[in-house]
């Protein structure tokens, strides 16, 4: 058995699914590996994150302090939403108690649960540079194809279900960061709800439902439904 092999089923990853619908339908796969006190390299952690194939991969280094580490396709990330989310819901469910504050590489990450949903909140500037195209209707953004989007970089393409309402229709496209098509995006929407200066709920994917809304400091926040497979 390799070394990464090993390791993993010695730190059997948590899977979950964040952002389901209100049936626990949907929802981005995020795999959360507690590894207290850092005991897999950063080399090995990568490699673990391609062998689960998630868009990110959570490595907990320390679960009384929330400390965690978020390691893309790619590399260690400051921020990604989507696997914060889960990596808040998971923490506050194996210390069976709410949590307030998480560390992230950079910054921390405040957190709390609020109407059966997770949230946290962050700084803008710690989120990936996502790009955001505005389409003219939601058919529009059903009839996009990978396809037609693998040269487009690492872009949220959205458009107004009911604007008075802030819902929203989005799908996110980026191939250059490895990732076809996103089911979820965390970051992305919490920079949109930036943008737009306001709260929204966005249906994204194949059915994932997103809430995003602006903070002060030149923050946002993410929230949603949180689900564990095994």
């Amino acid at each position: 058995m390799s070394q990464v092999r090993l390791r993993v089923f010695q730190n059997k990853p948590h899977l979950l699914r964040v952002f389901t619908d209100a049936s626990g339908n949907c929802g981005d796969t995020v795999p959360v590996v507690i590894d207290e006190d850092r005991k897999i390299s950063d080399a090995v952690r990568q490699k673990i994150a391609i062998r689960l194939g998630a868009p990110e991969t959570v490595f907990v280094n320390d679960i009384a302090t929330a400390d965690i580490s978020i390691m893309h396709l790619q590399g260690e990330v400051d921020f990604a939403g989507t696997p914060a989310l889960g990596a808040a819901w998971l923490l506050a469910t194996l210390r069976d108690e709410p949590i307030t504050v998480m560390k992230g590489r950079k910054s921390d990450i405040t957190t709390w649960q609020e109407n059966g949903l997770t949230w946290v909140q962050t700084e803008l500037a710690s989120m990936p540079p996502w790009h955001h195209k505005q389409l003219d209707n939601p058919e529009t953004v059903e009839h996009l194809t990978v396809e037609a989007m693998k040269t487009t970089e690492h872009t949220m393409v959205w458009a107004w279900i009911d604007e008075a309402k802030g819902l929203i229709r989005a799908r996110t496209f980026a191939s250059d960061w490895d990732i076809p098509e996103a089911e979820g995006n965390g970051s992305g929407s919490m920079i949109l709800a930036a943008q737009l200066k306001r709260s929204i709920e966005i249906k994204h994917g194949k059915g994932s439902v997103t809430f995003a809304k602006p903070g002060g400091n030149d923050q946002a926040a993410i929230g949603g439904r949180v689900v564990e497979d095994g």
